[in-house]
């Protein structure tokens, strides 16, 4: 592919000039193609510009299948929905649920879409529906071995070039604008990414609609692979994407090469694909897979395995030089000396793949180590995935099937400044990294409490923050794509890391990146995954300032129902961008002295500068009132 080398600050100004005579020459070839009704083609000189996968995918039960009704899959099942764990939306964490009643999939709306409605026959949703329809760990861990480096490279020499690829070389005079961070770069590379097509493989949660909708208006043309009862297949009954293909997954050992089996067939149907991504976290590892051996681009499984498991990530770190706290991984209460001698106090007692801040506990001494490694075993045993806070009416222990990792790691505690830092990796290169403030966690808890954009900290600071960020990448050998890296900008060591996502922040991660710095994360992450050069255009300064708080319950109780009419309160607030609720009324929540504090809802606000939006998010913290009984 025709990937993007950015610039050095030095040679941006060196090549100014001879782009923007390059736009020029494009405006009036565009304006002249305009004038002649010409599009794309003409505005490229005359070239036959034209893509090889324009085939239309067929509906092979339009003529012969019986109308499914609303709120049910064609096989007969209801659909079904991923549960969301309760946390701060910055980032909702996604689980296959418990039981068949919990993933019922619900419109946005907020009505059951599976009501027996028109007079339809009830049909029992299907004992074996969770197993076929979420993609879990297990899937994972009967993945192939991840290739090396020699065969990647084999794979990508072997495949055929994507359309995309053939696109970008028949525009191969204008690759200097192709590789320009300018808006008119842009929207040049636009233009390439409509029409291509990009096999999602598992949708996520129904909360990323938007996702697929933005992809629909950038002109994406999208085949989504996921579970046969999945939410995701209403997506084609409205229009946004144009083909959906059900994927077993109640095999793990299958899944792989079922999904690489699909995806050969959608290849052949529509005269070749351009991609393969996803926006869920558990499907990074399979799309990994399944672009190493199809030769597209994407990220190293290899890499993807270290960023996902915090232990590994630690050591490559390491490894590379690079600052990393002290860890040590605990299997059994017979580790604990050991790991309190190596690691040291103060230091956090966490689950190496845990949900939200589920299991992380800070730690002061031996005695405080022993006592609280027990309690972490028992809020693991007794919490589900979907209720991390176990405040569920009758709830069973989550037991082998609660999916709760129980290995747990202990590492140094970092005091400091916490932030988050958004990047886009183009080629190995990043060409975009802007920093987010995290408020104070709650200790010992560290429930998150909020966020700030544009960061308030210095720019040196900030810079340091990026630069360790970047080198954190290369060490885990990521290459490609939307990153959302965590940190610390602790008082005596500086930066070190909390944890690496190899995709896209959850929550309003893109709303906050479009609204302040005007850059849509989707569309880059779609850029990427079909191998075109990510180069964003960036304001000098935010359009914006975003302040973010999540109110933690004040104390244990039943929420009452005047807390619809609190909500509507805040929302109807001078610069109030969105209020969020967590919980409802009649709902039960558990209060910091008693517990991991329950979340009650998320407030958004903006302002001209982040200090200011910064003071107003907390002011209306202090002062929403909570009917907790």
């Amino acid at each position: 592919f025709s990937r993007a080398h950015p610039q050095s600050p030095q040679s941006i100004g060196a090549s100014k000039a001879s782009t923007g005579m390059l736009s020029l020459k494009i405006k009036k070839e565009k304006e002249e193609a305009a004038a002649n009704g010409g599009g794309l083609s003409s505005a490229m000189g005359g070239l036959a510009i034209s893509r090889r996968n324009t085939n239309k995918f067929e509906d092979e039960d339009a003529d012969s299948a019986p109308a499914t009704p609303v709120g049910y899959s064609k096989t007969g099942n209801p659909l079904v929905d991923y549960a969301t764990s309760v946390k701060s939306t910055r980032d909702p964490v996604e689980f296959a649920p418990q039981s068949v009643e919990d993933a019922v999939f619900s419109s946005s709306f907020g009505a059951k879409t599976n009501a027996f409605s028109g007079g339809a026959a009830a049909v029992a949703p299907s004992p074996g529906s969770l197993k076929s329809n979420f993609l879990t760990e297990e899937v994972l861990q009967a993945l192939p071995r991840p290739l090396s480096p020699a065969e990647r490279e084999r794979n990508i020499r072997q495949s055929k070039q994507t359309p995309t690829f053939e696109l970008v070389r028949k525009v191969n005079k204008y690759k200097e604008l192709i590789n320009s961070p300018t808006s008119e770069g842009q929207g040049l590379r636009r233009q390439l990414l409509s029409g291509a097509v990009v096999v999602i493989v598992c949708a996520g949660y129904s909360g990323k609609r938007f996702i697929y909708e933005r992809a629909k208006a950038l002109g994406v043309r999208l085949v989504v692979v996921d579970g046969p009862d999945s939410w995701s297949q209403t997506l084609l009954e409205d229009g946004v994407i144009e083909k959906y293909v059900p994927l077993d997954m109640s095999n793990p050992p299958a899944v792989y090469n079922e999904a690489l089996k699909i995806i050969s067939e959608v290849d052949r149907e529509v005269g070749g694909i351009d991609g393969i991504c996803t926006f869920y976290e558990i499907a990074v590892p399979l799309v990994a897979r399944l672009t190493e051996a199809l030769g597209l681009p994407g990220n190293p499984s290899k890499a993807i395995e270290c960023a996902r498991d915090k232990y590994s990530t630690r050591k490559a770190l390491e490894a590379a030089g690079l600052p990393t706290p002290s860890s040590f991984m605990i299997y059994s209460a017979e580790d604990l000396p050991k790991a309190a001698e190596c690691v040291g106090f103060p230091a956090v007692i966490k689950p190496i793949n845990g949900a939200a801040s589920l299991g992380v506990v800070k730690v002061t001494s031996l005695a405080d180590l022993i006592a609280s490694y027990a309690k972490v075993l028992e809020v693991l045993r007794t919490c589900s995935v979907e209720d991390v806070h176990g405040t569920s009416q009758g709830s069973e222990p989550a037991g082998e099937d609660g999916k709760l990792v129980r290995e747990v790691m202990m590492e140094q505690y970092l005091d400091g400044d916490e932030v988050d830092v958004d990047m886009i990796l183009s080629d190995g290169k990043v060409t975009y990294a802007k920093v987010t403030d995290n408020l104070p966690t709650l200790e010992p808890w560290f429930n998150e409490t909020g966020a700030v954009t544009p960061s308030l900290l210095p720019r040196r600071k900030q810079e340091e923050l990026v630069e360790v960020s970047k080198k954190m990448l290369k060490a885990i050998g990521l290459t490609s794509g939307v990153m959302h890296v965590e940190l610390k900008y602790t008082t005596t060591n500086g930066p070190q890391l909390i944890e690496v996502n190899s995709r896209m922040g959850g929550g309003p991660v893109r709303d906050m990146n479009l609204d302040v710095w005007g850059v849509d994360l989707v569309e880059e992450h779609l850029m990427c995954s079909v191998g075109l050069p990510s180069l964003p255009p960036i304001p000098e300064e935010p359009i914006m300032c975003i302040g973010q708080y999540s109110v933690n319950a004040a104390r244990s109780g039943v929420v009452g129902e005047e807390i619809e009419a609190e909500l509507e309160r805040n929302r109807g607030l001078p610069d109030v961008i969105k209020v969020e609720p967590f919980v409802s009324a009649g709902d039960k929540v558990v209060g910091f002295e008693d517990g991991m504090p329950n979340w009650i809802c998320d407030i958004m606000v903006k302002k001209a500068t982040a200090e200011e939006a910064l003071a107003y998010v907390k002011k209306l913290d202090a002062e929403f009132k909570q009917p907790i009984k």
